[in-house]
């Protein structure tokens, strides 16, 4: 009997690391970051299922789709070498409160992401400004800032949605 809650307790340990470790690192699956970096995290792109009744475009050029623990997160990149990550949108499973949506999406920012206090909500989207040195070395005209908005009908209570964008010149 011993023997058998020592190998339930082992098992049990297991599993907790193994599911610890299926959240993506900071360091790698981010705005700033190449393609190969990314899918180094996220592994190969794997596109949402459709179905007859809910058939599903191709993802434009350059976009690709990762399917994670908490909903589809599309990528887009640069369509020349070496294919830096511009923006990201996580589609929600189901849709999450704003505090619950911005801890779930933080692992997608770059390691040194600064909330850099702006708050504006609307009547669609709820936005947030951040900064970081370390984008705006791997994508100057950024000038380091990021834009993270939880889109929903109710963006006050509900994100169905969030994007994560790197500030570009027109």
């Amino acid at each position: 009997m011993r023997h058998a809650a020592v190998l339930f307790l082992v098992s049990a340990a297991v599993a907790i690391g193994a599911c610890a470790s299926k959240a993506p690192p900071a360091c790698c699956a981010t705005l700033g970051y190449t393609r190969a970096q990314v899918e180094a995290v996220l592994g190969s792109p794997s596109p949402p299922q459709s179905s007859k009744y809910h058939p599903l475009p191709s993802p434009p050029p350059g976009t690709a789709i990762y399917t994670t623990e908490h909903g589809y997160l599309t990528v887009k990149y640069d369509r020349k070498p070496p294919a830096i990550a511009r923006s990201l949108s996580l589609d929600f499973y189901e849709g999450k409160d704003p505090a619950t949506a911005y801890a779930l999406i933080a692992p997608y920012l770059p390691p040194d992401a600064a909330d850099a206090g702006d708050k504006v909500v609307g009547s669609k989207y709820q936005e947030r400004a951040f900064t970081s040195a370390e984008l705006g070395r791997a994508v100057p005209d950024s000038k380091g800032m990021i834009f993270v908005e939880c889109a929903s009908p109710n963006p006050a209570r509900e994100c169905d949605r969030m994007d994560i964008a790197a500030r570009t010149n027109p």
